[in-house]
């Protein structure tokens, strides 16, 4: 199967996203993604969802401070309704979880170089 050409391809945004809980609690990264799922189908619908296409691309978290990174994958346009998604978790597998996302960008470096903690 031949690659589409360029101008066809589906263009991604990434937003760096920053994860809080109480120290020693563990989020992982399939239970990250699964909630960031259900939060889009259930605020966007599954249209709405399809179309936003949220995925985690990298994760890190530290069990032992409750902090973490993570950069999730959005079609370019829809920047807007992910943020909105990514707002509505508000715990996984029963933790509580403050998120937020702290900047949007075109490459995964760009948004680790300019969003970034770490």
């Amino acid at each position: 199967m031949k690659h589409l050409p360029k101008h066809i391809r589906p263009r991604w945004r990434y937003l760096l996203v920053s994860l809080e809980t109480r120290p020693d609690d563990h989020v992982g990264q399939r239970a990250f993604q699964r909630e960031l799922w259900y939060a889009g189908q259930n605020l966007l619908g599954d249209p709405g969802s399809a179309d936003a296409d949220l995925s985690v691309v990298r994760f890190e978290f530290d069990d032992e401070t409750g902090t973490g990174e993570a950069v999730v994958k959005v079609r370019r346009g829809e920047d807007d309704r992910a943020r909105a998604a990514v707002a509505c978790v508000s715990d996984v597998d029963d933790t509580p979880v403050g998120i937020c996302v702290r900047g949007i960008s075109g490459t995964i470096r760009a948004a680790v170089e300019k969003h970034s903690r770490v």
